[in-house]
């Protein structure tokens, strides 16, 4: 050993004895959870084909993934930065896109590109529901992830939902390229009510558009915001009433389930993975610097009769859950 520096590269994590007990621990109990809700525990590698780590067509997925050449068969191969894409290839081979499939996971990805206070190797751990999506299934998923959260010891978890698909409706009929849709988003995502204003004076967009969107950033709450989001969307004629009777059903049955958790809603928050089409679900603890968790549905395949394969799933980094609890104990 010429260097004995012990020299660890910034948002890399090292587990030494004590920690590495507690994280295995841990995967254990995640492990009990993942089976008393039957879901399927499958274990796919860190390195694998492009195809198979970038098969959900997710343009931040696809930047955040390093790819490099395998000298023995002079193709390109990857390091995951999200588990997911992999978890669609293993349900198409075993189910080949037909009826109910459930699988769990955990495994290590790489984030380069992360922030700089998140860590550049998560361990990242999910739920994913293949087939029949429904409100029930949204449920499901979401007390599977509060249930792993709670490990952590946390008192309070809030789940904040929405429905991407309603302001992507909104935007597609903005035409707008994809560079400033991308842009537009940002905006929302920031709730910067003058630049959004400036940008639609700027691109000359429907004015009745601009007020809807600003209309619609300044409700946000409970759940009961949700009568005032489906008036502004009659308003505006807006053919959106089923999809927010399904966000009540949902946001009812989550409040439910433990005094632990509180609901939120807020349809111009959009900040998800780029696959995700639909409902989405993000959970936030108190005191921490971040999201916990997100999930929500997304098209995992189309099968070769041109059918799409629905799914719907989360995913966290479990060292957070084990930060958590380890800041809980002090």
């Amino acid at each position: 050993m010429k260097n004995k520096n012990f020299c660890i590269p910034n948002g890399i994590e090292y587990y030494m004895p004590k920690e590495a007990l507690e994280f295995e621990r841990l995967k254990v109990n995640v492990l009990k959870i993942f089976k008393k809700y039957k879901y399927d525990y499958v274990l796919p590698p860190i390195f694998d084909n492009l195809d198979n780590l970038l098969n959900l067509k997710s343009s931040d997925i696809d930047n955040e993934t390093i790819t490099f050449l395998d000298k023995s068969s002079g193709s390109e191969i990857g390091i995951r930065a999200d588990i997911t894409p992999q978890i669609a290839k293993i349900d198409f081979q075993i189910t080949h896109g037909k009826g109910n499939a459930r699988f769990a996971y955990m495994g290590d990805i790489l984030r380069l590109s992360s922030n700089l206070f998140d860590r550049k190797n998560p361990y990242q751990i999910g739920a994913e529901h293949f087939g029949n999506v429904s409100k029930s299934t949204d449920i499901e998923i979401i007390k599977l992830m509060i249930e792993i959260i709670s490990l952590s010891g946390e008192k309070k978890i809030i789940i904040e939902l929405g429905n991407l698909s309603i302001i992507n409706n909104i935007l597609t009929t903005l035409e707008l390229n994809d560079k400033n849709k991308s842009m537009l988003i940002d905006l929302i995502n920031l709730k910067s009510i003058t630049e959004i204003k400036s940008f639609f004076k700027f691109h000359n967009l429907q004015k009745t558009k601009l007020n809807l969107i600003i209309d619609l950033i300044n409700v946000s709450g409970d759940i009961m915001v949700l009568k005032e989001i489906k008036n502004i969307l009659k308003k505006y004629k807006v053919n959106a009433e089923t999809k927010i009777n399904e966000l009540n059903y949902i946001a009812k049955s989550i409040s439910k389930h433990k005094d632990l958790v509180g609901i939120q809603v807020d349809l111009c928050e959009l900040h998800s993975f780029n696959y995700q089409s639909d409902i989405i679900y993000t959970a936030y603890v108190p005191n921490f610097r971040k999201e916990i968790a997100r999930g929500g549905r997304y098209i995992a395949y189309t099968t070769e009769k041109n059918i799409s394969r629905y799914a719907t799933g989360f995913s966290l980094d479990l060292k957070d859950i084990l930060y958590m609890s380890k800041i809980g104990k002090k």
